[in-house]
């Protein structure tokens, strides 16, 4: 019978925390109301669910003696594939709704979603399959499919093809979703502005959108630079090393952070209650005269 030391048991439940929460996102968003990128962040949750189911089953198999037994049956080769699929699409639509809310808040346009939707999602998906398809075709000469195993996770070797891949695109999705969010922070500054001087409940609906918009970007930002650490700390050959350790419980945050967020429809976030929120159901976001 395996063990599981305190550090692996927190991981499990911080990790299937994050998975019951997105649970419940998938499951009100597909019962609301159509609404502004509705579709853009059911791709974003499912494939930030697949990317933390897939990290649960070898754990939960061989818990402290997952670096010893991983190899034992397929488990571990399979999960890191299904995790490496659900990766690129994970922070590509994450640079995608940070598109979309900076589009709205400079153009005050509601519709770039439905014109977009069919063509960034295809890109997005057919990219990711193509990509792991070379990828699997390049480890399957390596010894475990290239798979290396720390004590809570099978992870990718280097390859040439992960780093071209991989980390060149994570890297060029970091920089753009960043220089997005700061035209859109000063975006909502102005709209910060228009709100001080309209105090109303229709500047205040604004103002959730607002707070929600900035809050989302943020914590793209964040998580996608997160998700670069242990590809720069596997340079050092030290797969278990504190760092890749702490960004694997990063990892299984990311289910509870996006819940945080996208949870409620009556505040920007939940951890925001004084903010008032609707989702924005109109075609076009009219902004009320002030002098600023």
């Amino acid at each position: 019978m395996s063990k599981y030391s305190p550090v692996i048991i927190f991981y499990i439940i911080l990790q299937s925390i994050s998975l019951l929460l997105l649970s419940i996102l998938i499951f009100l968003l597909l019962r609301s109301k159509p609404h502004f990128a509705k579709w853009t962040l059911f791709q974003l949750f499912i494939s930030a669910f697949g990317n933390g189911f897939a990290a649960l089953p070898p754990i939960i198999m061989y818990g402290d003696d997952l670096i010893n037994r991983a190899f034992e049956t397929p488990i571990c080769i399979i999960a890191n594939k299904i995790a490496n699929n659900s990766l690129y699409p994970l922070e590509s639509f994450s640079l995608v709704i940070a598109f979309y809310l900076w589009h709205v808040l400079v153009t005050h346009r509601l519709d770039i979603e439905k014109k977009c939707f069919w063509y960034i999602s295809g890109v997005i998906w057919i990219y990711s399959i193509v990509f792991n398809i070379f990828e699997m075709l390049k480890s399957s000469k390596q010894e475990h499919w290239g798979v290396n195993v720390s004590i809570l996770n099978c992870k990718s070797n280097q390859l040439s093809v992960g780093f071209y891949g991989y980390i060149i695109p994570s890297c060029l999705i970091t920089v753009l979703t960043l220089l997005i969010t700061c035209h859109s922070s000063i975006m909502l500054y102005k709209r910060w502005k228009v709100f001080k001087c309209n105090m109303n409940r229709t500047t205040a609906i604004r103002l959730g959108h607002a707070v929600r918009l900035h809050t989302c970007c943020v914590m793209i930002i964040v998580m996608l630079s997160l998700t670069l650490i242990p590809r720069i700390v596997d340079n050092n050959k030290s797969i278990n090393s504190p760092i890749i350790t702490s960004t694997s419980f990063i990892a299984a945050s990311v289910g509870t952070v996006i819940f945080l967020i996208f949870g409620t429809n009556t505040k920007a976030a939940i951890f925001l209650p004084f903010c008032y929120y609707v989702p924005p159901d109109s075609p076009r976001i009219q902004e009320p005269a002030c002098n600023v």
